[in-house]
């Protein structure tokens, strides 16, 4: 359970890392573009949370008997 934490824990943060680098390209660049990776790391934070809700509900319902 603990793996499965800190997997969804660093997508979460890669996630939160490229959508702020990206923004601030964007921001700063008029290339069309520049921003690409915030979209990558709009799909990391989705990741990242359906790792932590699986995990989580993993932990929570009983296996089989």
């Amino acid at each position: 359970m603990l793996t499965g934490l800190l997997i969804g824990v660093v997508w979460l943060v890669v996630g939160v890392a490229l959508v702020v680098t990206g923004r601030r390209r964007r921001a700063a660049s008029a290339q069309e573009g520049a921003g690409g990776a915030a979209v990558i790391g709009v799909f990391l934070l989705a990741v990242g949370g359906l790792t932590l809700f699986a995990t989580l509900l993993l932990a929570v319902v009983p296996g089989p008997p």
